[in-house]
């Protein structure tokens, strides 16, 4: 065995010897994420009631029913998915009255903000777009060593128990779609709001399922794969999961989107400035 030979690599930020355009990637990432994170941060506290926000959604009376949060038209209840379930706290008699300002998104996204978060997917991408570590392959990065997801990193090993949450989270938002199909006098039908609300399902099912952790789940530790009629259910389920995850960066990335879109959805509808319309497609 001969010695290792280390390769030679520009020292400085950014330095490389690539020339191919490579920042492409890593910068799209950041503007993406980062729009991603303004829009969601913005539009939760928008819904509060303290500050400058007191002039917006909810307190100012912005809209229909919940502020910018639900599109309430003849009986019919949409609710954005950055809502819900919808927490508004001046509402519950056991709910602190110094609580009673926060913004009903306050209460729950930090579930799904966790599970995104600590994703391995979205590791890979905001390590590289906001921390450098590393911006690319053979990219000179700022910091001189890698030393790993400890100290407050250590958190991203709640991965597993926020998967339990974005589980749970999955029946929640497909009540929501169920509501958005009643109508008074229990009619039913269904709105643009109501497809946009299970496209959101949709995707949100497709990258929650094709999680690392939830394929580790149903199929991790397993040595016994078939039974006396064929496949084990386990199998079958680790085989779907395998199905999403081989496509876990696209479902990661256009879910994120989508409900983003959910979200915008019910805020241009609600908000006089926007004068967006939820048409109704059938019955209602």
């Amino acid at each position: 065995m001969g010695e290792k030979i280390p390769l030679p690599l520009k020292k400085g930020f950014g330095a490389t010897d690539r020339v191919d355009a490579w920042w492409k990637g890593p910068s799209a990432m950041a503007f993406y994420l980062g729009f991603m994170v303004v829009y969601a941060t913005w539009r939760g506290f928008m819904e509060a009631d303290f500050w400058i926000f007191e002039d917006f959604g909810r307190s100012a009376g912005v809209g229909h029913g919940n502020g910018t949060m639900s599109i309430d038209n003849n009986g019919s209840h949409v609710l954005s998915p950055l809502f819900s379930p919808l927490i508004i706290p001046d509402e519950y008699s056991w709910m602190p009255e110094a609580l009673w300002w926060l913004s009903p998104a306050m209460f729950i996204l930090i579930f799904p903000a966790g599970f995104r978060g600590t994703c391995y997917y979205y590791r890979k991408a905001y390590y590289r777009a906001f921390f450098q570590h590393p911006t690319a392959c053979a990219v000179s990065k700022p910091w001189n060593e890698y030393k790993g997801e400890t100290g407050l990193l250590i958190v991203q090993n709640l991965h597993r128990y926020f998967l339990y949450a974005a589980i749970a989270y999955l029946p929640i938002l497909s009540f929501d779609v169920y509501l958005s199909m009643r109508f008074e006098g229990g009619n039913w039908g269904i709105s643009v709001g109501t497809l946009v609300l299970l496209l959101n399902v949709v995707m949100l099912s497709g990258y929650t399922f094709g999680c690392h952790a939830f394929r580790h789940l149903v199929g991790g530790g397993s040595n016994h794969w078939t039974g006396d009629s064929g496949p084990t259910l386990r199998y079958r389920m680790w085989k779907m999961s395998t199905w999403f995850n081989e496509r876990h960066k696209e479902w990661a990335l256009y879910s994120l989107f989508v409900v983003m879109f959910a979200d915008f959805y019910v805020y241009a509808c609600t908000d006089p400035m926007f004068g967006w319309t939820d048409y109704m497609l059938w019955g209602g």
